[in-house]
């Protein structure tokens, strides 16, 4: 047995209000993979999270190359 082992009874709970037809999508979705639905709700906000903090590293490293590009040739006009 893992020291680390997760324990449904102790995780963080909230309510969570969906949109009509969203739960229906999440149960599909479980059934096809045979899985829970809160393993398929909480690995779709993980990649939603990752995603986001991914654009975020992006688009900082975005702004550090352009901060750190020389200065335009001038156009000799």
């Amino acid at each position: 047995m893992s020291i680390n082992q997760y324990d449904s009874r102790t995780a963080d709970k909230f309510v969570v209000r969906l949109p009509d037809g969203l739960r229906a999508d999440i149960e599909a979705t479980a059934n096809a993979a045979d899985r829970s639905m809160n393993s398929v709700f909480v690995q779709a906000v993980r990649q939603y999270l990752d995603g986001q903090n991914r654009q975020t590293l992006l688009l900082d490293a975005l702004a550090n190359a352009v901060v750190s590009l020389p200065p335009a040739a001038s156009s000799g006009q």
